[in-house]
């Protein structure tokens, strides 16, 4: 036997609006995955070995996180896919399908049953494929399509996943929610760490690597995603905090989705982005582009090429500094005589010239070296106190 998930557009344009960065088949419900849910009830399934996930949104993302299917002993298949509107359409787009003994999950729909071996207990035969195709779960047996009619939770709009998430925190069923402690309506994670003086009212599920600083309360039905900071004094009452978010002190959350920056009122519909990231903000790591790593290598380069340029500087600035370089004067000397300017640079040694400070040129003089911070004034000068470099 095998299974197959189909997570198209169809009645999740509610799931495009709210998270626009993931895929409706990653949705956290109770702290896991819709996909992973779903999968680790299908390895509860007798005779079935391979599962095709047929995601029409981010299949790259959501098989790097799954894997080939080696945690739950299954072989997983993730082909590329294009939107399909009925179970025909689907298998004439993949023929790697098989199309007999074949389960398929068609929406974000769960079985609410207390066995999942109960949702072939009770099936219709359907004469012909429905199109469009309605959420569901099916069973092609014999040439044969059969609809489950066991009961289903939809997961079909903003109100629908956030009421579920805390249905499954209070009564998992036969869905096993994350974490290593389960102790009176408490799910805590690895690595959770709460400060002194935090208040936790149950039932409340926390995530791996969450932080609770001081004075943070949660106040009953309150679920936190991995990776997720509160800070001091906090306060969030039946609220979902999404993988990767901070919410910054003092804040107050109540019937709310924080994903990051983005805060969605569930009663309203409504959502804003807020700017300010020491009220909510997304602590997920920075990606890094192609555009960020051409940056770097052209700094790297521009580094390498000008450092001998820089060197350079360095040294001759020092060496000018010392001669005071910039202080000599563009003066000519004949081969006997007094001097004349041609533009040559001549250093005159102030110790042999009789100089005295002065303030405004004299006739006939020229401007000697900077002594003590002085422009002295020479009057007196030979070719015998000049020295040319």
């Amino acid at each position: 036997m095998n299974a197959c998930f189909y997570i198209g557009p169809e009645d999740n344009e509610w799931c495009l609006k709210y998270f626009p960065r993931r895929s409706p088949g990653e949705l956290p419900i109770a702290g896991k995955s819709w996909v992973r849910h779903a999968v680790d009830q299908c390895s509860c399934l007798e005779a079935l070995s391979d599962i095709f996930i047929v995601d029409c949104y981010r299949r790259d993302e959501l098989a790097a996180r799954l894997g080939q299917g080696g945690y739950w002993s299954l072989r997983l298949h993730l082909p590329e896919t294009r939107p399909c509107g009925s179970i025909r359409q689907l298998l004439e787009a993949h023929p790697e399908i098989p199309a007999d003994d074949l389960m398929i999950v068609w929406g974000l729909v769960m079985p609410d049953v207390p066995d999942i071996r109960q949702i072939f207990s009770e099936l219709r035969e359907v004469e012909s494929m429905p199109e469009p195709q309605p959420p569901g779960i099916w069973l092609l047996r014999g040439g044969k399509l059969y609809e489950c009619l066991c009961p289903l939770m939809r997961i079909d709009s903003l109100r629908a996943y956030f009421d579920l998430n805390f249905r499954l925190l209070e009564k998992p069923g036969i869905y096993n929610l994350p974490g290593y402690s389960n102790k009176e309506g408490c799910v805590f994670g690895t690595n959770v760490i709460i400060l002194p003086g935090g208040k936790l009212e149950k039932p409340v599920l926390l995530s791996d690597h969450v932080r609770l600083e001081r004075g943070v309360e949660l106040n009953r039905q309150v679920i936190a995603g991995k990776y997720v900071l509160i800070n001091e004094n906090a306060v969030l009452e039946h609220s979902v905090i999404m993988d990767f978010t901070y919410i910054g002190k003092f804040m107050f959350f109540k019937d709310k989705i924080i994903d990051g920056s983005r805060v969605i009122d569930v009663p309203t519909g409504e959502f804003v982005e807020l700017e300010d990231e020491f009220l909510t903000a997304s602590s997920r790591p920075r990606e890094v582009s192609r555009f960020s790593i051409t940056e770097f290598i052209l700094a790297v380069f521009i580094a390498v090429a000008g450092a001998p340029l820089y060197l350079g500087a360095r040294l001759f600035g020092r060496q000018a500094e010392k001669l005071e370089f910039f202080r000599y004067f563009l003066l000519s000397i004949p081969s006997a005589g007094p001097l004349s300017p041609e533009g040559r640079i001549w250093c005159v040694t102030a110790a042999a010239i009789p100089c005295t400070p002065s303030a405004s040129p004299i006739s006939g003089s020229f401007t000697g070296p900077r002594r003590c911070g002085i422009w002295m004034t020479c009057t007196s000068i030979t070719t015998a106190a000049c020295s040319i470099y």
